[in-house]
C-alpha cells in the first residue's frame, strides 16, 4: 500500500475499547456533572481572593492569593514532570497537575494556617477537619487526589509537593527584591528546602539561594 501524499492528514490512530475509560480510572477520574462543576467552581472561589497568611504574618502587603500559589505550583511541577522524565522515570503527569491544581482545596473553607503555628495535635486535628472539608467541597473523582497528595506517598504527590516548596522559595526570592516583608527566617527553616529526594529540585533550590546572594 502506498504511503498518504505529504501534508494530507493522518488519521487518529484506533484505540482499543475501554482504554480511556481504564486510564482515566488510574487517574482516579470520572466525568463530573454539570451541576458538580458549578458547585465546584463556586466552593473553591474563596482561593483566590484568600491570602496566604506566612506572609501576611511577616508583614508583606498584599501577598499572593492560595489560588496564585497553586498556579505556580503547577507550573513549577510540570517542570519537575519534564526533568523527571528526561531522567527515564515513569510519570503520570496528568495526574501531577491535578493534584497541584487541588492540593490546598480544603483552604477555600478553613483559610491558610500557616505551618509554625502547628502543633502535632493541631496537624493531625487539622488533617482530620480539611478531610471532612473535602468531603462536601470535592467530588467523588477529584477526592482521591487530595488524599493523594496529602499522602505524599506516591511519586506524583511527592513532584507536588516538591513543587510546593519550590514556588514558595521562588515567591519568596520576588519579595526580598521587592523589600517586602521579614523574610530571613524562611532561609533558615531547612523544611522549607526538601527536595523530595530529586537532584533536579536540589539544583532549583541552589538556583533560587544563588541568585539571592544566600
Amino acid at each position: 500500500m502506498g504511503r498518504a501524499p505529504r501534508g494530507a492528514a493522518r488519521r487518529p490512530r484506533a484505540r482499543a475499547p475501554g482504554a480511556s475509560r481504564a486510564r482515566d480510572a488510574r487517574r482516579g477520574s470520572r466525568r463530573v456533572s454539570p451541576s458538580e462543576l458549578v458547585d465546584l467552581l463556586e466552593g473553591l472561589d474563596p482561593l483566590s481572593e484568600l491570602p496566604r497568611t506566612g506572609w501576611v504574618l511577616r508583614g508583606v502587603a498584599s501577598p499572593e492569593s492560595l489560588a496564585a500559589h497553586s498556579f505556580g505550583v503547577a507550573v513549577a511541577a510540570m517542570a519537575i514532570v519534564d526533568a523527571l522524565r528526561e531522567e527515564g522515570a515513569t510519570v503520570d503527569g496528568e495526574r501531577v497537575l491535578r493534584m497541584a491544581l487541588l492540593h490546598d482545596a480544603a483552604e477555600a473553607k478553613t483559610g491558610d494556617i500557616p505551618m509554625p503555628r502547628k502543633t502535632p495535635a493541631m496537624q493531625e486535628a487539622l488533617h482530620a477537619m480539611e478531610a471532612a472539608v473535602i468531603e462536601d467541597l470535592l467530588p467523588e473523582p477529584y477526592r482521591a487526589l487530595w488524599t493523594e497528595a496529602e499522602a505524599k506517598d506516591s511519586l506524583e504527590a511527592r513532584i507536588v509537593k516538591a513543587a510546593d516548596k519550590v514556588q514558595m522559595m521562588a515567591k519568596l526570592r520576588v519579595y526580598e527584591r521587592q523589600h517586602r516583608g521579614r523574610l530571613d527566617e524562611f532561609w533558615a527553616n531547612p523544611k522549607n528546602e526538601r527536595a523530595m529526594g530529586f537532584p533536579f529540585v536540589e539544583r532549583v533550590f541552589r538556583e533560587i539561594r544563588t541568585r539571592a546572594g544566600r
